[in-house]
């Protein structure tokens, strides 16, 4: 490679870096403010509406950002001390924010996971105990629990086949680059259009799968 295209390639890695410093900066940021939001509402005695500000922060997903620890524990905690209390509507409310802020994050790994299972336990072990209708009345709790945890764990994850979509996307944009790196240029430096063209017509639809992947996996 000569100096000139190394110094392009190095130009577009900053580029690169720095998009995804901004939009990690976005995420965490939004998620501090829910997070803010959730603590005043706290303090002004709405545990309805922390809980909500709560979820909000979770969604504004980013690995190991603070803000998600954090509002997965509050979420947690209120959902604990509201069923200790025997508040089973705000229970059910924060333990229903956990597995729609983890199912709604989910891409190739699920987040927090272990919380979202035991939510998922928590909601059928107390909507077991709800008022249900007359054809299901003598239907002892546990079943109800177990049959609703069942229900509880068929949440969608992520499609396998646009993961294998994401994985071909990479392929193909590495293939593409290589193409072009190895058989378009030659040791003067000279571009070859042939396999420049070929180089990047793949190489774009790798990153056009990518993206699509990212969106929809």
């Amino acid at each position: 490679m000569s100096s000139g295209w190394l110094r392009i390639a190095l130009r577009a890695l900053l580029v690169f870096v720095l998009g995804a410093a901004v939009v990690t900066f976005r995420v965490v940021f939004a998620g501090e403010r829910e997070i803010e939001r959730s603590t005043a509402a706290l303090e002004a005695g709405d545990p309805a509406l922390a809980t909500e500000h709560a979820r909000l922060a979770a969604t504004w997903y980013a690995p190991g950002a603070p803000h998600v620890r954090v509002a997965y524990g509050r979420l947690l905690a209120l959902a604990r001390e509201a069923e200790n209390r025997k508040s089973r509507d705000v229970a059910l409310l924060a333990y229903r924010a956990i597995v729609t802020a983890s199912t709604s994050t989910t891409w190739l790994i699920v987040p927090h996971e272990a919380d979202a299972s035991e939510a998922r336990a928590a909601i059928a072990r107390l909507e077991s105990t709800a008022p249900r209708p007359i054809a299901s009345a003598t239907q002892p709790p546990g079943e109800v629990e177990k049959e609703l945890a069942v229900a509880l764990a068929q949440t969608p994850g992520p499609s396998r086949v646009w993961t294998v979509v994401l994985a071909a996307s990479f392929v193909a944009l590495a293939v593409g680059i290589a193409i072009v790196l190895r058989r378009a240029l030659d040791e003067t430096g000279r571009l070859h259009r042939g396999p420049a063209a070929a180089g990047a017509a793949i190489g774009l639809v790798g990153l056009a799968g990518y993206a699509l992947a990212l969106w929809l996996a």
